[in-house]
């Protein structure tokens, strides 16, 4: 294992483990406290942290771009949707639901 030992409250593995939850601010208090000393002591956690945080902070950049609103426009109109409708009959005890699917074509 690497980095600090588990006198922090917390090993390698486990702030691995959690890793994505710590970073979406999800752990409780407890743990989370465990798990900052620990990335804060250890440079190799600290490593995998920061390359983590790093990686979100490029993809949350990329996906803010939007569609032109020409293609936007253009995929709406090609989308098919399908809409199911079901009815339920009970009879003698038993359910039976019979469901039909149908489908609409925009465009």
């Amino acid at each position: 294992m690497m980095g600090a030992p588990m006198d922090e409250g917390c090993s390698c593995s486990e702030a691995r483990a959690h890793l994505q939850a710590f970073l979406d601010h999800e752990c409780d208090g407890d743990l989370r406290s465990r798990l900052e000393a620990h990335v804060a002591s250890c440079e190799h956690c600290s490593r995998i942290a920061d390359a983590e945080t790093h990686l979100r902070e490029i993809l949350r950049s990329r996906c803010a771009e939007q569609a032109p609103p020409e293609l936007r426009a253009r995929v709406l109109g090609r989308l098919s949707v399908m809409r199911s409708t079901a009815s339920v009959i009970t009879a003698g005890g038993t359910t039976t639901v019979h469901s039909r699917v149908i489908r609409y074509t925009r465009g």
